[in-house]
Parts: structure tokens; sequence; C-alpha cells
């Protein structure tokens, strides 16, 4: 899709000749714009619904919504001549009420899944997966078959606490100790475990916040997040992913990724309902 969409606003007419003036290029952001039904247009703005409790992703500041999400959606809204009005949503309701047009959008560190994609269209943003955190010099220490013969603190109740006793099971005479820890990246800085499990975003801030931890090598199973758009809103769907395009193409998207510190989850390709 990102293929149409630089060929849409560089390519002139294909019935330009060289004896006539060459045709203006489209103006993309003006067409999805004047395809948006007119109640959206000329309300001027969008509302988007958010759990904010995942910081750096969403999260509330002093009562104002403020990371990553917010951000590239209120730039997406800007492309639109548009601004966002915020509606805190819990996340099980979020598609209900992209489904009932109570929302004009969801964006909630939202995996794109095949299963989600019956309910709403994801225009994806950035990959996120699982991230290992270290001491800062360990390095790479070869995804989760490194776990072995470490420390490893997961926060109780979440899937990492499965994740790395799955991987226990596989680790024989290396024994691999779970530790539990209610900030398991404080927990390696603190020296009370070697390693930690969490979802990138979580731990790429916790590097930024303590300088004496890492990141150990890529994120493991990284899928899409995806911004929600009810499946009867085509031209909303395609007004976002057209401006989330500009952001890319622009610089917004990666100094955006820059001050969230999550640059290594960038996915510029803009696709709608590219997870599984």
């Amino acid at each position: 899709m990102l293929v149409a969409l630089v060929l849409a606003t560089s390519v002139p007419s294909a019935c330009s000749s060289a004896a006539s003036p060459m045709a203006e290029p489209i103006d993309r952001i003006a067409e999805v714009t004047a395809a948006l039904p007119a109640a959206v247009r000329d309300s001027g703005q969008l509302v988007g619904g958010t759990d904010p409790t995942f910081e750096p992703m969403t999260f509330l500041k002093d009562g104002v919504y403020a990371g990553l999400d917010v951000d590239i959606a209120e730039a997406i809204a800007g492309k639109l001549g548009m601004r966002v009005k915020w509606q805190t949503v819990s996340f099980g309701d979020l598609l209900v009420q992209v489904q009932d047009h109570q929302l004009d959008f969801s964006i909630s560190s939202m995996f794109d899944r095949a299963e989600r994609q019956q309910k709403a269209d994801f225009v994806d943003y950035l990959n996120a997966g699982t991230s290992i955190v270290v001491r800062k010099g360990v390095g790479d220490i070869g995804g989760m078959p490194g776990l072995c013969g470490r420390r490893v603190a997961v926060q109780p109740d979440t899937v990492f606490v499965d994740m790395a006793s799955q991987q226990s099971n596989s680790c024989g005479a290396k024994t691999l100790t779970v530790v539990l820890s209610s900030k398991p990246s404080s927990a390696v800085r603190d020296g009370r475990a070697d390693s930690a499990l969490n979802d990138f975003p979580i731990a790429a801030l916790d590097v930024k916040k303590m300088p004496t931890l890492e990141l150990s090598g890529p994120q493991i199973e990284a899928i899409p997040y995806g911004i929600g758009v009810a499946k009867d809103r085509k031209a909303l769907t395609t007004a976002m992913q057209t401006a989330l395009y500009v952001l890319v193409k622009d610089g917004t998207y990666d100094r955006l990724l820059t001050k969230w510190a999550v640059t290594e989850g960038a996915l510029r390709t803009g696709a709608i309902n590219g997870g599984a």
C-alpha cells in the first residue's frame, strides 16, 4: 500500500505528453479529506478512544493525555486539518465503541490480530513484542534460550511468567530461576535478577530511565499495533492511513519514535490489517 501511495503523490497523469504541460501531482490529503463523511469533516474533530494506562504509549500526565499513541493520533488528525477529542475507554470496550461509531478510532497499544480484524480495520503504526532487559555491557544473550542459567524477573500474573516457565522446561541443567517482581527492570538494576522480560515499549522506557540497563537483542515475536476504525468507514481508514504515510515521509514519525525511545519498533508501511 505504501507503493500505491508514493505513486499517487508523485506521478503525473499518464495522459501528459511532451507537448503539453505536466499535470499537477495529486494532493492525496485533500482528496481523502474530501471523501470523509460531511458530519466528520465539518466537525473539525475526530473522537479518539484510549485506555491511558500504558506508559510510554498512552497515559495521563497531570490530567493530560500523553504518550506515543497520543502524539501519533494527534499528528494524523493535524494532517487532516482536525483535532482529537479524547475519551478514556476501558481496553475491552474500545472496539465495541468503534463499531457503534461512538468513537471515530481507537489507539491503545492494541495488537492487530486476525480475530480483532473481524470487528474493525487496523492502520498499523508500530511493531511491538517482548524485550529482554539486561545490565549494560551484557549484550545480546540470544533470545529466550539465553535466559537459561539466569535469574529472570517477570511481573506476576502476566504472560511473561508463562514464557519464562516454558523456557525453563527446555533449559536442562542450566537452571532458569523466575523472580517475581512488580518492576522487573528495577530487579535487574538492583542485582536481584540477571534479566527481565517485558513489553517492548515498557522495556525501552525502562532502559532510558535506568542507564545501567540495556535491551538484549531484537524483539521477540513482534507484531503490529493498529489504529482501529469501524469496518463500514473505509473513507476514514484510508484518510488515516494516508496521513500516517505523510508523517513517515516528512520525518515526523521517526521524530516521535525517537522522542519515546521506541525506534526499534519502526513500521513505515502504513499497512491495513497487516497483523495475523
